[in-house]
């Protein structure tokens, strides 16, 4: 529906802006709605924080993950690569004792 983007700095500091909306809003205010509406600003910075947290340290263990995976594929074919070497070196060596 919408095709736009925050710059990044707007997008990483808004939940701290929800918390600190929400602590004034709570502070400078004296209502039981102001209350509502600070604490339902402070939950929403903090759990978009959690998400954010949450989120980004999964991308990581993914990339770990994936980075782990090459690097496994990459040792087995080399070790591959160098058991072929040896049974060709092997087999060099038993037709030049027969022959």
């Amino acid at each position: 529906m919408f095709d736009f983007h925050l710059p990044d700095w707007l997008y990483e500091a808004l939940p701290y802006v929800y918390v600190i909306a929400g602590i004034a809003t709570i502070a400078n205010i004296e209502s039981t709605l102001s209350m509502v509406s600070g604490g339902l600003l402070i939950s929403a910075g903090l759990y978009t924080r959690w998400m954010r947290r949450t989120y980004r340290n999964k991308q990581e263990r993914s990339e770990t993950d994936r980075r782990a995976t090459d690097r496994r594929k990459t040792l087995r074919a080399d070790m591959n690569r160098i058991a072929v070497q040896r049974r060709e070196a092997e087999r060099r060596e038993a037709e030049r004792r027969r022959g």
